[in-house]
């Protein structure tokens, strides 16, 4: 009865947030997280992958070899390149979702040249794409990925690797933590305070930005209608550039503080259902990471993750796979 109550409770509100916000991705992303009830998590992400990665592949040689425009930038000398999406952190975002969902569906199976594929794709987002965001977040998965194998390895014969407690705690506050942090920072930004600027200046004006967000607008309860101007599409200078792009902010000022508590729900839901699951932990960490910089938080073609409260995620059989795997 919990659950029917929490799913209406989701399907209303978003339907009413839509309202006013005017964001179809309410209604397709409320139809995806009640429609994933039940079913096995791992069939949700081989679905995601099965889509994902001939539409990445097939987007990048149509861009590359001028089949469609392939949007190319500069940063002072360094060229970044968008292999056919609208801009390059969009293009790497889409990598980094992608590894993160293949990772979690390896697990401890996870190969070394596996691992050094995730390192090449770092030099080559800095080669190419110069997305700062997305080359730390990978540099992270890919350390999280070798404490992991190292640690199911070093387990003990017959059981698997489990997080501590410390570490479940730490994951469990990072997303409020890190949307508390960004949405603070960004409200009461001062450029006259000498570490607030070199935050901003760390974070591509992003705190700037989001102080300009909460200047022209306040929090609504059901959300509102803000239009916004970025760099994506075309490699004409914006003028009047007006983005969101830290996805807490983004989703608290344009869908409202209940869709983002809801949200914020959403995540503890999946984590708390994964806590002796360290990949999956590991997942949910990384997608709070990104979301720090970027706006795909809420974007199911990006962010898979967000379907998955209610799905299944069937405990004892991942754990006996991963004691196999460890082993």
């Amino acid at each position: 009865m919990k659950k029917i109550l929490f799913v209406f409770l989701i399907i209303g509100s978003f339907v009413i947030a839509r309202r006013y916000s005017g964001a179809d991705a309410l209604l397709e992303t409320r139809l995806l997280i009640a429609g994933a009830n039940d079913i096995d998590y791992r069939k949700i992400l081989k679905v995601y992958l099965i889509v994902e990665i001939p539409m990445i592949i097939c987007t990048m040689i149509v861009g590359y070899t001028g089949v469609i425009t392939n949007l190319v930038y500069h940063r002072g000398d360094q060229v970044r390149m968008s292999f056919g999406f609208i801009y390059p952190t969009d293009f790497a975002a889409g990598i980094v979702f992608m590894i993160t969902v293949w990772i979690v569906l390896r697990q401890a199976r996870c190969t070394w040249i596996e691992i050094g594929m995730m390192i090449i794709s770092v030099v080559l987002f800095e080669k190419f794409c110069d997305v700062r965001n997305s080359e730390i977040v990978m540099m992270i998965l890919i350390i999280c990925v070798v404490y992991l194998k190292i640690r199911n390895k070093c387990a003990k014969k017959g059981k698997g690797y489990i997080p501590s407690l410390l570490l479940k705690i730490l994951c469990l506050v990072a997303p409020y933590g890190l949307a508390g942090f960004m949405i603070l920072v960004s409200r009461f930004y001062r450029p006259d305070i000498e570490w607030m600027a070199k935050l901003n200046t760390l974070f591509s004006t992003r705190l700037s930005l989001g102080k300009e967000v909460f200047d022209r607008y306040d929090v609504q309860i059901w959300g509102q209608d803000i239009p916004m101007r970025g760099n994506g599409g075309s490699t004409e200078v914006v003028a009047d550039y007006f983005f969101i792009d830290s996805s807490y902010v983004n989703i608290l000022m344009r869908l409202g503080l209940v869709v983002f508590i809801l949200v914020m729900l959403i995540i503890s839901i999946i984590m708390i259902k994964n806590l002796n699951l360290p990949y999956m932990l590991m997942a949910m960490a990384i997608v709070c990471i990104h979301s720090v910089m970027e706006h795909h938080m809420f974007e199911a073609y990006y962010d898979v993750f967000l379907m998955l409260p209610f799905a299944n995620f069937d405990v004892k059989d991942i754990g006996k796979r991963q004691r196999k795997c460890g082993n």
